[in-house]
């Protein structure tokens, strides 16, 4: 078999290899994300806060995320370039907390020296696109078309107490960026926060709307990992926040009621111990 053939026949064979030796399944982060609260579906948060399905993603997903990452250090770059100063970006970045500790977010960085608004702090937000949605963001700009990252902005400038946020995308396509400046909204800031805590110290999901039509077939739905927990009663991850003994306290921390509240770190939450119950809402 020459070269040729070989590849011809085993092309598909060695990328799947590659991409599953990336599988990555994972629980979802330990937090109610900030970068989450513009998401439509409040049950969708609330299953992801209460670790109710693993996350599994393979090698091609993972290198979405590495491409994002490094397109994030060359718009740091270019913006310094044209005489922007820049802090808190890339492994530096602030963070900033709600509810108990509970919610947390963390921004992209903060910049002066904006061209045309100098004497201005602007939060930094940094995004990368297919063009698809690229011209979508052209045409219809970033609160209208990624409501997610508009709230992501919105949040974050309420906590670094700035005003104006520049939004940058950059088209994984073509290399050409999309750049928006966004005004400061703290009304729907703390809408948002009232949201985050509704979702996390509820223990009931049903008293959340299903979203669209309300069955798995709307197209939101289809490829959520929460779909068969939302519309076909499937059981959930056996963790201490699916618990009925699990409790929120301050600062971010789990309990458990039947030990006192003891703090339970996360390998202790992953485990649930044999005096495991699963949440009322989980047996209707």
């Amino acid at each position: 078999m020459n070269l040729k053939e070989y590849f011809k026949k085993n092309k598909t064979t060695i990328v799947d290899l590659i991409d599953k030796a990336g599988n990555v399944k994972a629980l979802p982060r330990p937090y109610l994300g900030m970068s989450q609260l513009g998401e439509e579906c409040w049950r969708k948060l609330w299953y992801s806060f209460r670790w109710c399905e693993y996350s599994t993603y393979d090698g091609r997903v993972q290198r979405i995320f590495d491409v994002g990452h490094k397109a994030e250090v060359d718009m740091v770059k270019d913006l310094e370039k044209i005489g922007v100063k820049t802090w808190d970006t890339l492994d530096n970045q602030k963070s900033f907390i709600a509810v108990s500790g509970h919610c947390k977010g963390h921004g992209d960085g903060v910049g002066s020296n904006i061209p045309g608004a100098e004497k201005t702090n602007h939060l930094l937000e940094f995004k990368t696109s297919s063009s698809k949605h690229f011209k979508e963001m052209e045409k219809k700009g970033v609160k209208e078309s990624k409501p997610v990252h508009y709230a992501q902005m919105v949040l974050y400038m309420k906590f670094s107490k700035l005003t104006r946020a520049l939004y940058m995308m950059y088209n994984k396509d073509t290399s050409a960026y999309y750049i928006e400046r966004i005004k400061s909204n703290n009304n729907f800031a703390d809408e948002l926060i009232k949201k985050a805590e509704d979702i996390i110290t509820c223990e009931d999901v049903n008293v959340f709307q299903k979203i669209g039509s309300g069955n798995p077939s709307f197209y939101k739905c289809k490829f959520c990992d929460y779909s068969d927990i939302c519309h076909n009663d499937s059981s959930p991850v056996k963790t201490c926040r699916t618990c009925v003994s699990g409790n929120l306290l301050d600062g971010g921390i789990w309990g458990c009621g039947i030990q006192k509240d003891k703090h339970l770190n996360l390998l202790k939450q992953k485990e649930a111990c044999s005096n495991y119950q699963k949440l009322e809402c989980f047996n209707v």
